[in-house]
């Protein structure tokens, strides 16, 4: 495979991965206490997860069933 291709291989999910997060979060107000804190720390939650587990899903879910617990409230 071309050296280029290899590279966008490599660098495209993470850049994807960005654009997402940017987009997901791009209304979100400044500040825990604000509007935006429950889309933070269910953003939180998923990258903690993420990171402690190393399964996708598991962070995906973790965080949905966080924020719509604390939308509940």
């Amino acid at each position: 495979m071309p050296a280029k291709l290899q590279y966008l291989g490599g660098i495209l999910p993470v850049t994807i991965m960005a654009v997402l997060v940017v987009y997901c979060l791009k209304d979100v107000a400044d500040g825990i206490t604000g509007i935006g804190g429950k889309e933070l720390i269910g953003a939180a939650v998923v990258a903690a997860s993420y990171k402690w587990k190393h399964n996708t899903l598991l962070s995906i879910v973790a965080g949905t069933a966080v924020y719509m617990m604390l939308v509940a409230l």
